[in-house]
Formats: structure tokens, C-alpha cells, sequence
């Protein structure tokens, strides 16, 4: 793979921002960063300019309103310009080789969405990350019928796998496979905003390879938008499971 856009959705995390980019700025793989601000706080959008001042890779866009986690990255992925985009949630950060794995990957394949084997996750209160997908995978591609698979089973690895959300896309594959639900204004429940990225780009016939070395730390914070979304979120995850099921 040649350079790549390092996609950060942001929302009020400046606090965890430098983590974030930290092995992405001196690396000239990473041709652009790109920084979607979902109209945060004014305090928040400050710090954020503050902590990109002087940086020539990064550009930084806002929304004038509040568009939600699904729209939100849709516009951060459409701001890139590269070909290939590592799509990273602003308080989430990746492992030092992890470049170096994304490096490994083909570019042949557009209708992939190349996805982290592990995911180290931690909640507020606790200072270290633990590995919670160490699981053994069936698969190594992933679409239509292992989904259904999957889901039927109701096997453990999946949960995690459809909500992980930090993969490295085809840009013009992401931009075609949400456009309809992006532009719809009566998509329902896009709470879980990665499960219903899920759901379409296999309804794009598009596929999921799950990549070994390819992983990063995950922070479960409780003013997250998951959170924020209460039930909703799980109502939306048991809903694009069932359209999964039906296509």
C-alpha cells in the first residue's frame, strides 16, 4: 500500500487527541491527517486547533451542527484524499507498528474493509488496557453468509468484531456503500453507528478481512456517544443484525 489519510472523527476529546496521532505524524506513510470536528464544544474546538497548530499534515473541518457519530465520520472519510483511509475514533489510539502492518496490506481489493484481529479495550477506572478479542476466528474473510453464521451462533468474537468501527477502507468504496443512508434522513436508529456500517457495505456486496497483527487500544468512556445514546445503542445493534440476517 502506498500513503494513506489517518480519518479522526472528533468530538470532545482533545484529552486523548495526542494519543490518537502520536505514531502518524512523523511517519510519511501517513500522507494527511484528517480531523472532522462534529461541533463540539467551543472550548473543546480550541484545544483541538491549539494541538494541530503547526502541523502540515493535518487538516481540521467542522460541522455547523451536531450530525452524530455515522454522519460524522461519513464527512471525515470524504474530506481525505488519499485512496486508502485509516478510519480512527478520536479517543482511540493505535499501536506503534501498526503502520507498518497497514503497509502490508493490498490495494486490489477495494471492496474489502480490512479489520484489527485484536481490540484492547479499558473503561474510566482502570489504567491498564486487557485484550478482550483473543478469540479464535472461523474465518478470515467475513461477509455475507459468515455474518449470518455468526449471528445465528450468536458467537462471541462478533459483538466486538461489527463494533470495533477502526478498520482501513477504500475511500470511494466507503463513500458508495453509506451514501444512501447518509443522505437519508429517515435511516433508522444509526446509534451504533459501526453495526450500521456494517450492514451496508456487505449490502454493497463488499466484504471484511480480519487482519492478525493489525490492532489498537480502545477507550470505553462513560460521556462516550454509545453511552450517551443509552438503550439505542443496543437497539440499534440488534437491528442491523437482523437485517444482516435478511440479506
Amino acid at each position: 500500500m502506498k500513503n494513506i489519510t489517518l480519518a479522526i472523527p472528533f468530538y470532545n476529546t482533545s484529552r486523548y487527541f495526542l494519543d490518537c496521532i502520536k505514531y502518524a505524524v512523523d511517519d510519511d506513510f501517513v500522507s494527511e491527517i484528517v480531523v472532522n470536528d462534529d461541533c463540539s464544544s467551543e472550548e473543546e474546538y480550541n484545544a483541538l486547533l491549539s494541538l494541530t497548530e503547526g502541523i502540515d499534515k493535518i487538516k481540521v473541518y467542522r460541522n455547523e451542527s451536531n450530525l452524530g457519530a455515522f454522519r460524522n465520520k461519513y464527512i471525515t472519510v470524504k474530506n481525505c484524499s488519499n485512496d486508502w483511509v485509516y478510519l480512527l475514533d478520536s479517543d482511540n489510539h493505535p499501536f506503534e507498528e501498526t503502520y507498518e502492518v497497514i503497509r502490508t496490506i493490498p490495494e486490489n481489493r477495494p471492496d474489502i474493509c480490512f479489520s484489527p484481529r485484536q481490540l484492547f479495550c479499558k473503561n474510566d477506572d482502570k489504567e491498564d488496557y486487557e485484550n478482550i478479542s483473543d478469540y479464535t476466528f472461523k474465518y478470515e474473510t467475513i461477509g455475507i453468509e459468515e455474518t449470518k453464521d455468526a449471528i445465528f451462533k450468536q458467537t462471541k468474537w462478533f459483538d466486538w468484531f461489527i463494533n470495533s468501527g477502526n478498520y482501513v477502507i477504500n475511500r470511494d468504496m466507503y463513500l458508495e456503500s453509506l451514501k444512501v443512508p447518509f443522505e437519508d434522513e429517515s435511516t433508522p436508529l444509526l446509534h451504533a453507528d459501526t453495526a450500521a456500517v456494517f450492514y451496508f457495505w456487505l449490502k454493497n456486496d463488499g466484504e471484511f478481512y480480519v487482519v492478525d497483527d493489525l490492532r489498537h487500544n480502545h477507550r470505553l468512556r462513560s460521556e462516550s456517544y454509545w453511552n450517551a445514546c443509552g438503550s439505542h445503542s443496543m437497539q440499534s445493534v440488534n437491528y442491523y443484525k437482523e437485517q444482516m440476517v435478511n440479506l
